[in-house]
């Protein structure tokens, strides 16, 4: 996926906002929560983050992605994020998660234990549709893609600067 360094630079103004970071800051405090009272098994110690082996992939917006970016102690290359995607994993995965604390919302939504009772599910609608509204609120381009694409256009456009 290309996407318009212009864009990219309106998510990375807008997730520096006093709104985004409050309204990211508390779906992250409530996501938190919500995982300490469900208590979900960890059964593959961040296994899952190889998505094409565990069977499932990443989404999340282009404001959630540059709130991330802003974050990062080290940024992955363009080089670093095809990699991963040709591997089948999170560009972040090492021996473990290597951004565990500044992981976005859908990483912290996700366990691969049986979600009987639909609580992951009905968490990460809820976020999802406050971060859409976040997009709304600021302005910005509401994109909802795969992480490591998303990450492939930050790595891009900062290769680029």
């Amino acid at each position: 996926m290309v996407i318009d360094a212009a864009v990219i630079a309106r998510w990375c103004d807008a997730a520096a906002s006093i709104d985004a970071q409050a309204t990211i800051a508390r779906l992250q405090d409530e996501i938190a929560t919500e995982v300490r009272r469900q208590r979900p098994l960890c059964v593959s110690s961040g296994k899952c983050c190889g998505f094409e082996a565990h069977g499932h992939r990443l989404y999340l917006t282009g404001l959630e992605t540059a709130w991330t970016w802003a974050r990062l102690e080290r940024r992955p290359s363009v080089r670093e994020v095809e990699a991963a995607m040709a591997g089948g994993s999170c560009p972040f995965l090492a021996s473990g998660c290597s951004i565990h604390g500044v992981r976005p919302p859908g990483c912290r939504i996700y366990f691969c234990d049986r979600d009987p009772a639909g609580w992951q599910s009905a968490l990460a609608e809820r976020c999802h549709h406050e971060i859409r509204s976040l997009h709304e609120r600021l302005d910005v381009p509401y994109r909802y893609a795969e992480w490591r694409s998303l990450l492939a256009g930050f790595a891009a456009g900062e290769t680029a600067s």
